[in-house]
C-alpha cells in the first residue's frame, strides 16, 4: 500500500459471489461472511462491515467488526429519496469518516461490472476520496500470488483430497464391464463423460470440496484443451482422456491437476507424443529457478515441441494443434493467478516470486487425429528453502488396466 500510495482499502463482498470473488475470500478466509466490505487503513487492523446475521462469523476473521445495520439503511434510503446507490454512497462516506479514511483509496472485489462502474463514479462523485482501480497486478491479487507455509499446506491437503477423487475415478472405470471397445453399466447400456462426471461431483463433495466443473474430455475434446467434455460421449478403450480438475478444498484454496488416461491400451502415436509431453515436463521441473523469467521455461518448451516435429505458439501463435498453450501458472484462491509461462511478448518482466504455487502443464493436441494428451503437476517455492517442492503425487501411467 505504502508502495503504491494507498490510503486504504476497500473490498466489496457482494452476494452470492462466494469463492469466485478471492479479494474478498483472501481476507474473510474460511469464516462465511457472504456479504459487506473489507475495509483496511494503512498499517492498522483489517475492519469487517457486517451485516447482522453473520456477526459471529465475521468475528471468525479476527478483525475489527462494524455492523453494517448500525448505519440503519432504511434510513439512508429515505433520505436519499429512495436512491438505493446514493444511499450506499453514503453510508460509505459516513463509515471512512468514522474510521478516519480519505485520500487514495483503492477498491477492490467482485461484482457486474455496471453496478461497479455505477459505484465507483458515484463515490468519486461524491468526493470524499480518491477512487484507485487497477487493472492488473494490483496490491491485493499482487498479496495473493505469493503463499506462507500455512497456505501451502491448505492447498498441498487440497492436493490429497483431489487426488483421492482421480483415484477413486480411475477405479470407477476399471469396475465397468467393457463390451467389444465400450465400456457399459449394469443395464449394458454405455457408459458416457456425463455418468464420470457425475461420479466425480459426488466424490469431490463427499471430501468437503466445491468444484464448479472440471475437463473430463475424450477423444477430440480431448485435443482442444479446455474443451470440457461432451456428456453423450461413450467411453471406449484406447481414446486418450484428459482429466483436469481443480476443486477447492480447505480456506477456498484449489489444486490443479491433469493427467491423460488411456483405457486398456495406447496408440504407439499417442505413447510417443506422451513420453514427449513428459520429457517437456520432466525438463521444466529440474529447470525451474526464481532468478529466470517466466517466459524463458515455455520457451525451452517451445524449442523441446519443434525439434520433435511438433507447431508451438511460438512459431505461430495461432496454432490449432501441436503445443498450442502456455506452460503453466499460479494459483491459489483463484484457479488462474500470477505469474504465467507463455510467450515472452506476453508477460516479459515475470519471475517465480518466493512463496508462489506454480502448475508445470505442457501438452500436445491434434484434433485431425482425434488425440490430446497433458499432464500437470503443482509446485511451492519454498520462501524458506527456496526449493521448488511439487505438491501431487499421484501416478502418471498413461495406460489404465481393465
Amino acid at each position: 500500500m505504502a508502495e503504491r500510495k494507498l490510503d486504504a482499502l476497500c473490498v466489496i463482498g457482494p452476494d452470492g459471489m462466494g469463492a469466485a470473488n478471492t479479494a474478498f475470500t483472501y481476507f474473510v478466509g474460511a469464516a462465511h461472511v457472504t456479504q459487506g466490505y473489507i475495509v483496511v487503513k494503512r498499517d492498522e487492523t483489517p475492519h469487517v462491515v457486517h451485516g447482522t446475521m453473520e456477526r459471529d462469523e465475521a468475528a471468525k476473521t479476527g478483525f475489527n467488526l462494524i455492523n453494517k445495520a448500525d448505519y440503519n439503511m432504511p434510513e439512508l434510503i429515505k433520505q436519499n429519496g429512495g436512491n438505493r446507490l446514493l444511499a450506499e454512497v453514503e453510508l460509505l462516506r459516513r463509515l471512512f469518516a468514522d474510521l478516519g479514511i480519505g485520500g487514495r483509496v483503492g477498491f477492490y472485489g467482485a461484482e457486474a461490472v455496471g453496478k461497479s462502474f455505477a459505484l465507483l463514479s458515484a463515490i468519486h462523485k461524491a468526493g470524499f476520496c480518491e477512487v484507485v482501480t487497477e487493472y492488473e497486478k494490483d496490491v491485493i491479487t499482487e498479496a495473493q500470488q505469493t503463499k506462507d507455509a500455512d497456505e501451502a499446506a491448505l492447498i498441498r491437503q487440497a492436493c490429497r483430497l483431489t487426488e483421492d477423487v482421480m483415484a477413486a475415478t480411475k477405479r470407477f472405470l476399471q469396475g465397468h464391464a467393457v463390451q467389444g471397445e465400450t465400456l457399459v453399466k449394469a443395464d449394458g447400456s454405455p457408459l458416457t463423460i456425463g455418468d464420470t462426471k457425475t461420479f466425480i461431483r459426488r466424490e469431490v463433495a463427499a471430501r468437503g470440496m466445491t468444484m464448479d466443473d472440471c475437463i473430463f474430455a475424450i477423444g477430440r475434446d480431448a485435443a482442444v484443451p479446455h474443451s470440457g467434455g461432451n456428456p453423450s460421449d461413450v467411453i471406449e478403450l484406447g481414446k486418450t482422456i484428459i482429466f483436469d480438475i481443480w476443486p477447492a478444498g480447505p480456506g477456498g484454496y484449489h489444486s490443479d491437476i491433469t493427467r491423460t488416461w488411456c483405457l486398456g491400451y495406447a496408440p504407439d502415436e499417442v505413447k510417443l507424443a506422451y513420453e514427449q509431453v513428459m520429457l517437456v515436463h520432466a525438463t521444466t521441473e529440474k529447470s525451474f529457478d526464481a532468478e529466470k523469467f517466466t517466459w524463458e521455461f515455455n520457451h525451452q518448451a517451445c524449442e523441446m515441441f519443434d525439434e520433435f516435429g511438433h507447431d508451438t505458439l511460438l512459431k505461430n501463435f495461432s496454432a490449432k494443434s501441436g503445443y498450442i498453450h502456455g506452460l503453466g501458472h499460479g494459483f491459489g484462491l483463484a484457479v488462474h493467478e500470477a505469474p504465467n509461462m507463455g510467450i515472452r511478448g506476453m508477460r516479459p518482466d515475470e519471475r517465480i516470486r518466493p512463496g508462489t504455487i506454480i502448475c508445470n502443464e505442457p501438452g500436445l493436441y491434434y484434433p485431425d487425429k482425434n488425440w490430446g494428451v497433458r499432464c500437470e503437476d503443482d509446485y511451492w517455492l519454498n520462501p524458506e528453502t527456496m526449493a521448488f517442492e511439487r505438491l501431487t503425487e499421484i501416478d502418471r501411467t498413461l495406460v489404465v488396466e481393465m
